[in-house]
């Protein structure tokens, strides 16, 4: 089993809130597209949101599956 060296220490910024089923939707693409952000502290993922409309998400990065969305941008 592997532990995150800091599992307490909060994130940078504070966390731009989504609905459940989005978040879920860019934390997988973020996932499947891991080795794009692996040595990135902070990351832009594109996507197409559940409206049909195109956005950017704006995340923290601190190993596979431990991510912060910031922010959100519709474009």
């Amino acid at each position: 089993m592997t532990l995150h060296p800091r599992p307490q220490c909060p994130f940078c910024f504070p966390s731009c809130l989504l609905d459940s089923k989005e978040y879920a939707k860019i934390i997988s693409e973020i996932n499947t597209n891991y080795d794009i952000y692996r040595n990135e502290s902070f990351a832009i993922h594109f996507s197409v949101g559940l409206d049909d409309k195109y956005y950017i998400y704006y995340f923290e990065n601190r190993g596979f599956n431990d991510y912060n969305i910031v922010e959100k941008f519709e474009f």
